[in-house]
């Protein structure tokens, strides 16, 4: 038998060394986990300023959609009027040429 403190000396040396060799595969693991930490983290803060950019444009569609409504209610107006004024002239023409057909016919008799 050999010398027993040697033996667990030596022991406790290759169990060191089995801890370190975990250890240097914990810390190679870690790397592509930081790695993919990282990635999400980029591809999150890249997600927020679209969402940002996509939420302006959403409100600026909505005011145009907003003004193009009011746009149409003057429009509505307008040839609302004119159709109002068309049908006014309309008339009073109408009702000149029967004047004037009645003058016709009553200087003729």
């Amino acid at each position: 038998m050999g010398n027993p403190i040697k033996e667990f000396k030596n022991s406790l040396d290759g169990l060191k060394q089995s801890l370190d060799g975990v250890k240097q595969s914990v810390d190679r693991l870690k790397k592509p986990v930081d790695e993919v930490k990282a990635n999400v983290q980029e591809t999150l803060d890249e997600a927020k300023i679209r969402q940002a950019g996509v939420k302006s444009e959403f409100s600026r569609m909505k005011a145009c959609v907003q003004e193009t409504k009011a746009v149409l209610g003057e429009v509505k107006d307008t040839v609302s009027a004119a159709s109002e004024v068309l049908y006014a002239q309309k008339r009073y023409k109408r009702l000149l040429g029967r004047g004037k057909k009645s003058d016709i016919a009553g200087s003729a008799g």
